[in-house]
């Protein structure tokens, strides 16, 4: 249904001849669909070989198939599109959002709630808490800003350019930016959309293709709701419209077109709405007195869709490829999304004189010492793939403050490299860091804390060494991989953390930095960089188990004093909660630990984990207490 991953872009897998990269074999492509039957209920019988996928109208070989339901990280925005909607319309949609959030609410489903009226406001950050969702919901208001009908959209916008359009275009621009923010966050994520009348023209096509893309990168559903009466939308809809249902999820008699998600420059509000839910996996609600009834099939979804796995050919980074999907059932209809696009290049500073530098200090034998502390956890992605999660902790010492307009500016390039043991480079980032400050009395407070720094990069498995150089130095440590296949048991690296959040605080602001939150039970763990706690402070630690049947897994954990080797402290045999939908390939996990049992020394760190078969996996880490 919404989510389109490509996997394994930025690194691949060593032949035996030197500097020969394969790719093909480290790429995945992960994309979410709903089968439903003759009576709209759900399918979940399915495998792989009832599933049938295309990439660029040329069938794919499928790897995987698997039934899935939610988790506690699914995510559910309502999104407020105030401009389009009139004062009528914006009761309809608060009626039917309130009683939406009292009956999808709960433990399990996080929503936030967010409004469009020229601006994007997020009115409530993620929760579960139903009177915080209904207290956020926007009040009927006849002043919107940009509402079609009061013409009060911003001066500043072109004379040429029809105010309706206009607010349009700037709504689907926004919503672009929404679905790129939530790329961060993990799971299940879905957007709903309330909206009315929606004008369009032809550039109003551009506009909802970077908004589909956008979605389909960061794995986002958009299922947008018509809050216009059904009398309404039938004296505004154009003849092609009107043989399009009103309601329901497979809309009829496509042209190419429209199955590409992309509306025709005709469109009008059904089609803008239709072509943004068929380019997602979404689908339209219309206004037949019963939204709250289409709302509750939008929370239905979540418990009921397949994700489907291939390997797809070799293409250019940055390009998108058109997907569809088959069931070889009768009587069955499949949706999904239509599109995906490869990752772009993370090399931002690439072809820069700041870029050449760093290039220059990273290659150098000797170039000063980087006076920070670098962590390099990894996840497994696919087989012999993984995603290393680079941790920083950096004393900002050697920072220097430039006046800028009245404000104190400073930047730090960074760059990161990771080569085999013939020297060729196997992945690598470059990143700027920019700090905005007030005043001196902030900047002191600011140099009292190390600065922290995350980002992601995949790798195949393998010995690597990786350098991490900046504008004042550089620090360079080897990078292990273990080979690992799915029907084996295995552990990821052990995170150590300082610092974790519920997984609701997870923002929808812009984000600064490319990662993926490591969640466990509802509970963000923040990676650190640095191995050395203070006695008097709280530490975690976090990891993932692989495994085809989670549930057989047994975990023990132990500290044991690095010197002598001796047990200082032992969780005992246990096995890790097993969620409602079971049968992951994937557990993770997180702890506190045991700092008030401990004397302040130098300690080990393991977990051993065996399954059913009698197979067991060993991950060990140290760690300082001062």
């Amino acid at each position: 249904m919404k989510r389109v991953v490509l996997l394994g872009l930025a690194a691949g897998a060593l032949r035996a001849q030197q500097n020969t990269v394969i790719r093909t074999e480290t790429r995945a492509v992960l994309m979410d669909a709903i089968v439903t039957g003759k009576n709209g209920a759900y399918v979940r019988d399915l495998n792989v070989k009832d599933f049938r996928v295309w990439e660029d109208n040329k069938e794919q070989a499928l790897r995987s198939a698997a039934f899935e339901s939610a988790e506690s990280q699914a995510a559910l925005v309502l999104f407020f599109d105030q401009t389009s909607m009139d004062v009528r319309d914006q009761i309809a949609a608060r009626q039917a959002a309130s009683g939406f959030i009292d009956t999808a609410t709960g433990p399990n489903r996080r929503m936030a709630v967010v409004s469009y009226d020229g601006t994007v406001r997020v009115r409530q950050n993620f929760t579960d808490s139903a009177g915080r969702l209904k207290d956020a919901l926007p009040r009927p208001s006849a002043s919107g800003v940009g509402n079609p009908e009061l013409g009060r959209l911003p001066m500043m916008l072109p004379a040429d350019v029809p105010l309706g359009n206009a607010g349009a275009r700037n709504m689907i621009s926004a919503l672009g930016s929404l679905g790129q923010n939530l790329g961060a966050l993990p799971g299940r994520k879905i957007v709903v959309l309330f909206a009315g009348r929606t004008s369009s023209s032809a550039s109003q096509r551009s506009d909802v293709s970077k908004a589909i893309e956008e979605c389909n990168r960061s794995g986002v559903a958009i299922y947008p709701v018509d809050v216009r009466p059904v009398f309404v939308q039938t004296q505004s809809q154009s003849e092609p419209e009107r043989r399009m249902p009103g309601t329901g999820p497979e809309p009829q008699g496509q042209d190419d077109r429209s199955s590409l998600g992309v509306p025709d420059s005709s469109a009008d509000s059904q089609q803008i709405l239709s072509g943004l839910a068929n380019g997602t996996g979404g689908f339209v609600i219309t206004n037949s007195n019963d939204l709250l009834g289409g709302l509750q099939r939008i929370a239905a979804e979540e418990d009921a869709y397949y994700l489907l796995s291939y390997t797809p050919p070799e293409s250019k980074e940055g390009s998108c490829h058109t997907l569809r999907v088959k069931v070889d059932r009768g009587g069955t209809k499949v949706r999904a999304r239509n599109s995906y696009c490869t990752l772009k290049p993370q090399d931002l500073l690439a072809g820069t004189l700041a870029g050449q530098d760093l290039d220059k200090r990273a290659a150098a034998a000797e170039l000063g010492s980087m006076a920070a502390s670098v962590a390099l956890p990894y996840f497994y992605t696919s087989p012999n793939v993984a995603q290393v999660h680079v941790a920083m902790e950096m004393a900002p010492g050697a920072v220097r403050f430039e006046n800028q307009k009245g404000r104190l500016h400073a930047e730090i390039n960074l760059l990161g490299i990771a080569s085999a043991q013939d020297g060729s480079v196997q992945a690598r980032f470059s990143d700027t860091l920019k700090f905005d400050l007030d005043s001196e009395a902030q900047a002191r407070e600011w140099r009292t804390k190390p600065i922290h720094y995350e980002k992601e990069f995949r790798i195949a498995s393998g010995q690597y060494s990786f350098t991490l150089a900046s504008d004042f130095g550089k620090t360079t440590m080897p990078l292990a991989v273990d080979s690992w296949m799915p029907e084996k048991l295995a552990l990821s690296s052990i995170v150590l953390s300082r610092e974790i959040h519920p997984a609701a605080d997870l923002g929808l602001g812009p984000l600064t930095v490319s990662r993926t939150p490591l969640v466990a039970e509802g509970t963000q763990v923040v990676p650190s960089g640095s191995t050395h706690f203070r006695k008097t402070e709280a530490g975690w630690f976090y990891f993932v188990v692989y495994d085809s049947d989670p549930s057989s897994v047994r975990l023990r954990v132990r500290v044991l004093d690095k010197s002598t080797g001796q047990s200082r402290w032992d969780s005992g045999v246990t096995r890790l909660p097993i969620p409602a939908n079971g049968g992951k390939p994937s557990l993770s996990a997180s702890s506190r630990l045991p700092f008030d049992l401990l004397t302040t020394g130098s300690y080990e760190l393991e977990i051993t984990a065996s399954d059913s078969t009698g197979i067991m996996a060993v991950r060990t880490t140290t760690f300082a207490l001062q």
